[in-house]
């Protein structure tokens, strides 16, 4: 059974691109969908409600930097094991408007409950699972690199609403929600422009959710972001606690705490992520998983495993197969 090609990876729509299942015999319905969305998503397993017809249609188009894909679907489940990530240099991130139904994504040990009016973010390069009920969403997809933003800080927020009440959030939802209202308002040579507003927009709620209120935290985060960086370049370090961490800084080791509270996140929970996430980008290679996880600050296999398995969904000895 051959399908069509649908792929934010590798294509760029100049004008829209609609598939919708109602075009497939009954019977090839949910499949297909499964092909579509892993095309444009990456691979992707689902698991759909029991019924013999999967009514669902995407209509895709490129904005300039981003791609948007306006979504309805009945009820299913997907998800993407760690043995199903892969990193081939052109990482995304993604972010859902739910605008009718309900559901719960999981991503990063984080897991939310969406509903109309949520903006969510979430890394296509780490397993993550999406329980859908009946459901009309706008989707926005960009490439890692788009996003001014460290993927460390970013990270501290996939798998969470993105959008506050107020701020750029809001004003992103807002743009959103009209977007799909009107999918023609972006036809033309409009579309590129809208596009690069969409990116601004995102980054402006995405640094107002890491440096809350800018005034008074700008300070803290101009700091934490030093501090991230730093840390970035002592994972292997085996002293690598909130103490030293601190005393590199010249600041206190309640003051750090303070720093990474207000950031909605620990100093270890930092570490323990960013040292992970070595762990799965090595793993690719012909190295024992011990000799990995030793080298990145886990020197005991069995606690290691039960790490890896908590933020990624399986076991490293799975992931690498």
């Amino acid at each position: 059974m051959g399908f069509p090609l649908l792929s934010c990876r590798t294509h760029s729509w100049k004008v829209p691109i609609c598939i919708d299942t109602a075009d497939q015999p009954v019977r090839d319905q949910a499949g297909f969908w499964q092909h579509v969305v892993s095309e444009a998503f990456g691979p992707l397993e689902m698991r759909a409600e029991d019924r013999a017809d999967f009514p669902a249609r995407i209509t895709a188009r490129t904005l300039g930097p981003v791609e948007v894909a306006d979504v309805r679907a009945p009820a299913h489940v997907v998800s993407r094991a760690a043995r199903r990530v892969t990193t081939d240099g052109s990482e995304q991130y993604k972010l859902c408007l739910l605008l009718r139904g309900s559901g719960v994504v999981e991503q990063s040990g984080r897991e939310v409950e969406v509903f109309p009016g949520d903006l969510v973010l979430y890394d296509l390069t780490r397993p993550i699972r999406f329980t859908m009920e009946a459901h009309h969403l706008l989707a926005l997809t960009m490439r890692q690199a788009t996003l001014p933003v460290s993927p460390a800080r970013v990270g501290m927020l996939t798998g969470t609403i993105l959008a506050s009440s107020r701020g750029p959030g809001r004003l992103a939802v807002s743009f959103l929600t009209a977007l799909a209202a009107d999918g023609s308002a972006a036809e033309g040579p409009s579309g590129p422009h809208l596009g690069e507003a969409l990116v601004n927009l995102v980054t402006g709620a995405v640094q107002e959710r890491l440096d809350g209120e800018p005034a008074a935290n700008g300070a803290h985060a101009e700091l934490l972001a030093r501090i991230e960086e730093w840390i970035e370049g002592n994972l292997h370090r085996v002293d690598l606690t909130p103490a030293a961490v601190a005393e590199a800084h010249h600041i206190s080791v309640r003051q750090l705490h303070r720093i990474f509270q207000e950031a909605g996140t620990t100093v270890a929970a930092h570490v323990r992520a960013r040292r992970l996430d070595r762990c799965r980008r090595e793993l690719a290679g012909g190295e024992p998983v011990g000799l990995i996880a030793a080298r990145w600050g886990f020197p005991d296999p069995a606690s290691f495993s039960r790490a890896f398995r908590r933020a990624y969904g399986s076991t490293p000895s799975h992931h690498r197969l």
